[in-house]
């Protein structure tokens, strides 16, 4: 398949061409669930003194993640039956009561609801940002909005705790949920103007919502993500082995399905866009207990501020955000060198994590998080680009949803291995600083493994 021409397109590009309006509307989706999924880190801790339910708490996090995931992976056919437009409109809509439930929930319950709706809305959003790059914008341009999109997560991550910080301050934690109840209107107003006429519906491929294959999903992800909650090893680990086999399942089923969610062989290694998936999954799924136990871990063993942990572990994410901004415009034939190189650079930063974690300084473990960051940055546009490029025309708007996707089953599964190896070694927030650097140890050498499927796909997908 011939390779899509990115080269020497300048920025101004997206306004000359009337670009930039769209493109902001589909970053503001981005901002939506990326902001709020990381405000309830701040907000939560007051809600449940107000509104009680402490033993469910963990269901606000699992029922966002949830809820995300299975809408994210539908998306792909919702705009195939429905249009763009009409699916960021449902979408919208889903994230706005369910923020609207959340600001109001008088008990835990209607909390839990509230968030699951959030996460349905949310990764709706965020995968028709990704379908939008493929479909809405010409070839050309296809890395930068990428590029875009992907700072807009990571600035967006980054400001949502301060954002539930500042509503906690000021005493009043349902405002925070209110003001993106607000912001998800706008979503939902602007997305008829801005892209209502812009892609065609495929009413030829109008198949039926596989909802069987969605309760599958939908069950397996479950039991991943409450596998790393649950603090008996044993359980845990037979929660996050079934999830797999489950989701394993799940893929089976779907590659044999007319109506596929996700594009055929999505996961073949020997495709460019299966190994550009398996790539950027395996990564993301080795590093994720950076930002799981890594601002827990400095506080244990060097004593570090909350404050201070939370912003290098941030360093990921303006890492990511500068380097993707800053490499969205070089030569093509360099592509393939920043995709290896960004492998490199993730996969150096992991095992320098090995060492400096357990030991420190802090000054080291900053400086590879934010290495880990560039190289995420450096090779994840490119990547993204090849997987939605190298399949078929009809598949592309899946192609384009499974990016995000992908890149959230990959959080829950890294995160409740994290977990399990975490409660294997004895793990708590009284640990001992002697146990606390036997967990920063192997939560980052247990993954070796995967990030060597990182690397060996990494050198696949960047060869064509």
């Amino acid at each position: 398949m011939t390779e899509v021409k990115t080269q020497l397109v300048p920025w101004s590009t997206l306004i000359q061409e009337g670009h930039l309006s769209r493109l902001l509307l589909l970053c503001f989706g981005v901002w939506l669930y990326a902001a709020d999924a990381t405000l309830v880190a701040t907000v939560m801790p007051v809600a449940v003194e107000d509104i009680g339910g402490i033993p469910f708490l963990s269901w606000v996090y699992t029922l966002y993640q949830l809820g995300s995931v299975v809408t994210g992976a539908i998306a792909g056919l919702m705009v195939i039956r429905i249009g763009i437009a009409k699916a960021q409109i449902v979408a919208g809509i889903f994230y706005v009561l369910g923020c609207a439930l959340s600001g109001y929930a008088p008990d835990m319950p209607t909390m839990i609801f509230g968030r699951l709706l959030q996460g349905m809305g949310g990764g709706g959003l965020v995968s028709l940002a990704f379908i939008g790059a493929s479909t809405l914008f010409p070839k050309k341009l296809w890395v930068r909005i990428i590029a875009v999109i992907s700072g807009f997560w990571g600035v967006s991550s980054l400001c949502g705790p301060l954002i539930g910080g500042y509503f906690v301050a000021g005493g009043n934690w349902r405002g925070a949920f209110w003001a993106f109840a607000a912001q998800g209107l706008v979503a939902v107003l602007m997305a008829p103007p801005l892209l209502s006429r812009q892609f065609q519906v495929q009413k030829e491929q109008t198949q039926a919502i596989p909802f069987s294959r969605l309760v599958l999903l939908g069950i397996a992800v479950l039991a991943i993500c409450q596998a790393g909650v649950v603090t008996t090893t044993g359980i845990s680990s037979v929660l996050c082995v079934t999830g797999v086999v489950l989701l394993l399942f799940f893929f089976k089923q779907d590659a044999d399905s007319e109506n596929r969610i996700f594009p055929r062989g999505i996961l073949n290694p020997r495709t460019v866009s299966g190994s550009g998936l398996l790539m950027i999954s395996s990564l993301f799924m080795a590093t994720i207990s950076l930002t799981v136990y890594g601002p827990l871990l400095m506080y244990i063993i060097f004593g570090a501020e909350p404050l201070i942990a939370g912003y290098i572990i941030a360093l990921e994410s303006l890492g990511w955000t500068v380097v993707a901004i800053i490499t969205s415009g070089v030569r093509e034939h360099i592509e393939s060198r920043l995709i290896r190189l960004g492998a490199f650079f993730v996969s150096s930063a992991m095992m320098g994590l090995i060492y400096a974690m357990p030991t420190g300084p802090l000054w080291l473990i900053a400086l590879l998080t934010t290495c880990m960051g560039m190289g995420f940055g450096m090779s994840w546009s490119f990547v993204s680009k090849r997987i939605i490029t190298n399949v078929p025309e009809t598949e592309r708007t899946q192609a384009s949803s499974s990016i995000p996707t992908f890149m959230r089953m990959a959080m829950a599964l890294g995160s409740s291995l994290s977990g399990i190896i975490a409660n294997f070694s004895g793990f708590s927030e009284e640990s001992s600083v002697e146990v606390a650097q036997n967990v920063a140890f192997w939560c980052f050498a247990a993954f070796i493994p995967l990030m060597l499927v990182g690397l060996i796909n990494a050198w696949r997908v960047s060869r064509n």
